[in-house]
């Protein structure tokens, strides 16, 4: 039985979640930002002294810091696995072959050429979709000859629902906010649920374009006694056609229950991250506030020493 659950909502609820948090953590950042512009404004002009006399802000600069750190990060990330997965891609693609006839049959039915697939003319067996903006199906000759026709087309279905749904793009932004987000646990618990969505739903679209789940789980059976163990670069952002004991558990067995004790204790780590996070804030925002007998009283004494101040500071 497979659950009916569609990642979509997790990858969707993960972007959603991330982006407020980043928008959050910019408008937060722009008060404590500016001071700490003019801080350095005044040490130019006033000298080490000015640091010394007036430190400058420490707590007050953990938001944009952490803002900072996850823009890096996020970037670092994508940069990572693009250049990753372009050396997965050089590296197979001295084995590309012409696909034989009987892939090319069976990739009729979904509407597929021979330019929708890159079979390599290799005895090791893999199947994966590789690719962001136009994503392609990988195949190895190995795998054509392991598998019966309708295991075969199953992998196939299987992919395709990969290759129409953009799965590696989606992966790649996952992993980078993962990455980016390292100290929050509910972004890699929504980045793993989103992964582990994707190969479900590939596998019930198989299913559904077969109308029987058999040949799927036979394909599954022979990768594992063939010793299916990939030696790619965990880096690279594809969606390998990889029997996990998640996959086949989901395939085979009724839905397990809801691990209330795991989910509660996740959410209090998050919910004591989150809270910690908005203390802070919120004491950032109380300092940097001003009053506006503060403000007045700020503004009239400027008034009243810009005629001897500026001809002393400024030289034209």
């Amino acid at each position: 039985m497979i659950r009916k659950t569609s990642y979509s909502f997790y990858f969707w609820l993960l972007i959603g979640l991330s982006t407020t948090l980043i928008w959050l953590g910019l408008f937060f950042s722009f008060d404590p930002l500016y001071l700490g512009l003019e801080a350095l404004w005044q040490t130019c002009h006033s000298g080490w002294r000015y640091l010394i006399e007036s430190p400058p802000l420490t707590r007050q600069m953990i938001i944009p810091l952490v803002v900072l750190t996850i823009l890096i990060r996020t970037g670092w990330s994508l940069v990572r696995q693009i250049r990753a997965t372009q050396r997965m891609a050089h590296l197979f693609l001295p084995l590309h072959a012409e696909p034989p006839a009987r892939v090319q049959a069976l990739l009729a039915p979904h509407q597929l050429g021979p330019k929708d697939i890159i079979f390599l003319n290799t005895r090791a067996v893999h199947a994966f979709c590789l690719g962001f903006w136009r994503p392609r199906m990988w195949l190895t000759a190995g795998l054509v000859d392991l598998l019966a026709d309708d295991e075969l087309a199953a992998v196939l279905a299987h992919e395709m629902r990969h290759l129409r749904q953009r799965d590696p793009l989606r992966r790649l932004i996952g992993r980078a906010l993962q990455s980016a987000f390292f100290f929050l646990p509910v972004i890699k618990s929504l980045a793993e649920a989103t992964e582990l969505q994707q190969e479900i739903d590939a596998d019930r679209h198989a299913i559904t374009h077969l109308g029987d789940d058999l040949p799927l789980l036979c394909a599954l059976q022979k990768l594992l006694k063939h010793g299916h163990t990939p030696a790619f670069s965990a880096v690279a952002a594809f969606t390998l056609f990889n029997p996990t004991e998640a996959r086949l558990k989901t395939l085979i067995y009724p839905p397990a229950p809801v691990n209330w004790p795991k989910l509660a204790t996740s959410g209090l780590i998050n919910l004591a991250i989150l809270l910690a996070l908005s203390t802070t804030i919120y004491t950032n925002c109380t300092q940097l506030a001003a009053t506006p007998s503060e403000v007045g009283a700020c503004i009239v004494d400027t008034l009243q020493n810009s005629s001897s101040s500026l001809p002393l500071n400024y030289y034209w």
